[in-house]
């Protein structure tokens, strides 16, 4: 079994390459906000301490989803309280690594599992990882990808990025590093991870060997 840390910034396009892993190799992505959102589910461990973290304000109030963790009310008062937002990624890491030593005990037959968390390495993820693939784009294309993901404005962006991993740091720590520049080129996009699928293998059977 290899495992992979793929992270980077947010709008940078991990899902993007751990989709490809996946498609390409039979991969088990453990994805990290999909595993947050069910850890919200209301009644489970996880959603009383973040609640009791941030208060009911963060609860939706509307009929269809009375009661459940609004993520956007949660993320604005995220942002704007540093010791609050130190506190819930606390809080996620505990619940989040439970949740992924559970999924790698239960998928030791995979060849690759891929960790696609945008905080690896401040969870300290990237130590139960063979080796952790950065994925980095420009600002302008993380910034348009947000907006339209997030339907948030260009201000909300940039102070969301400002408080994530320096890519100056990603480029150091991490094992390999991706440029995904765009939609425009996503043909060389999944050639090139093909490329370093194939090179993660032969290098962690040179591993091996040594």
């Amino acid at each position: 079994m290899i495992i992979v840390g793929v992270t980077g910034n947010t709008g940078a396009g991990k899902s993007t390459v751990s989709t490809i892993i996946k498609n390409n190799t039979g991969a088990l992505v453990i994805d990290a906000d999909v595993l947050v959102k069910e850890l919200m589910a209301p009644g489970e461990a996880y959603f009383n301490d973040v609640v009791a973290l941030f208060g009911q304000e963060i609860l939706a109030t509307g009929k269809k989803h009375k009661g459940q963790i609004d993520r956007s009310k949660l993320a604005k008062a995220m942002f704007e309280d540093d010791e609050k937002r130190e506190k819930l990624n606390k809080l996620t890491f505990k619940y989040v690594g439970k949740k992924t030593k559970e999924l790698i005990l239960a998928n030791k037959e995979k060849e690759f599992i891929v960790l696609d968390f945008p905080l690896l390495y401040e969870g300290g993820f990237d130590k139960i990882c063979n080796c952790v693939i950065g994925v980095v784009a420009d600002e302008k294309t993380k910034i348009a990808r947000i907006k339209e993901r997030d339907r948030i404005t260009p201000e909300q962006v940039k102070a969301r990025l400002e408080i994530q991993i320096d890519e100056e740091k990603l480029n150091e720590n991490a094992t390999y590093i991706v440029k995904n520049p765009g939609d425009t080129r996503y043909i060389s996009l999944v050639n090139d991870v093909i490329k370093l699928v194939h090179k993660i293998k032969k290098d962690e059977e040179e591993k091996k060997k040594a």
